[in-house]
């Protein structure tokens, strides 16, 4: 099981050739880091029609698939330069190839079709989980059964190996 921390999602490789963008929040009282809900670095975000930023499944329930293209968010909770900005503005991992370690995961969760996270080179998909008393939008695994499912990316270092965290390569080019 994973502790969320202050950093929850780090660079394992160079991240030049990664494209981040900033897109406001829908809801800019996610940002604030008093707030139960906040918003943590490794949370999986999607792009609304009025292009802001949304997390991508609703956090009330545990176990809300995505149904929609996602993108990890790679700022941490209650970051001075986001406080700061009146549209309360957040960046995503937009375009290019990357490879992260995070903690925002739940590995024995079996959501739909989906299956727990054993094994590398596993497809990986986006759910609510509940990590300690307070749900997020994070990873969980998928199989080759799992129709539908939107997957983000695919395991790298299983947790056991890797510190307590879910090592996972994405992006466009994964």
């Amino acid at each position: 099981m994973s502790t969320v921390q202050r950093v929850n999602f780090e660079p394992v490789r160079d991240v030049l050739p990664v494209q981040r963008a900033d897109f406001p929040l829908a809801d800019g009282s996610l940002a604030d880091p008093l707030n139960a809900v906040a918003l943590v670095d490794g949370e999986w975000m999607s792009v609304d029609s009025a292009y802001k930023i949304v997390r991508v499944t609703d956090v009330t329930t545990p176990g809300n698939e995505a149904a929609a293209r996602s993108y990890p968010l790679w700022a941490e909770r209650g970051r001075y330069d986001v406080q700061a900005m009146g549209d309360r503005k957040m960046p995503v991992l937009w375009l290019g190839a990357w490879e992260f370690n995070t903690r925002i995961f739940d590995a024995a969760a079996a959501i739909g079709t989906g299956a727990a996270i054993t094994a590398v080179d596993q497809p990986l998909k986006i759910a609510t989980i509940t990590i300690g008393s307070r749900n997020y939008t994070g990873i969980v695994g998928s199989d080759t059964t799992d129709a539908g499912a939107i997957i983000v990316g695919y395991v790298t270092r299983l947790p056991a190996a890797n510190g307590g965290k879910l090592r996972l390569r994405g992006g466009t080019g994964y």
